[in-house]
């Protein structure tokens, strides 16, 4: 594990030895791909985007994003030894990030957020995935983010209780035995 671009380009990471599935490189190249896509067409630069990731492990994502400038970035995990790892790959990278304690499904934004990344433990049930969603896609803080959710391959999409009018735009892509959804909040989706 490694983070792939920015100011902390090259390190490497830690990865707790167990409870924790890493987002793979591969998956992290592809899923960033597609945010700076987003960023050029919603005319947004990475030192104005708030990142949120759920389920962090060793916070490999979320790290990666303030490597890229990101202006904000939440990571929030409620496992001790994986927030010990956080502190640790954070401290290494020389990148400054919030850690939350606080269980994934009871966090809820507080600040402005635009790009919200979520990966679950592929043995969770996609309904408690989708109940997720469809709780905090309302929020007036998300009105115009990018919500990203990393699943394993024959998962249903995490979205299916979401409100078409607030997430209208839906797309997902496979990578292996995992798959990313994507969803555009809001009424002026970017393709």
């Amino acid at each position: 594990m490694r983070i792939i671009s920015g100011s902390a380009r090259g390190r490497k990471l830690e990865v707790p030895k167990a409870g924790t599935r890493p987002t793979s490189d591969r998956l992290k190249e592809a899923m960033f791909s597609t945010i700076e896509s987003y960023l050029a067409q919603s005319d947004v630069d990475w030192g104005q985007v708030n990142f949120i990731d759920l389920f962090a492990g060793s916070g490999a994502v979320g790290l990666e994003a303030k490597s890229r400038g990101a202006q904000q970035v939440v990571l929030v995990e409620n496992d001790s030894k994986a927030r010990s790892i956080i502190e640790t790959n954070s401290s290494r990278a020389g990148l400054a990030v919030g850690i939350a304690n606080v269980d994934a499904y009871l966090w809820v934004p507080t600040f402005d957020v635009n790009i919200l990344f979520l990966d679950p433990p592929y043995d969770h049930p996609d309904v408690q995935v989708q109940q997720y969603f469809a709780k905090i896609c309302g929020d007036e803080r998300l009105s115009s983010a990018l919500l990203i959710c990393e699943r394993g391959v024959r998962s249903v999409s995490p979205f299916a209780l979401a409100s078409q009018e607030i997430l209208p735009l839906v797309w997902e892509r496979t990578y292996g035995d995992s798959k990313l959804w994507y969803g555009q909040v809001g009424l002026d989706p970017i393709t």
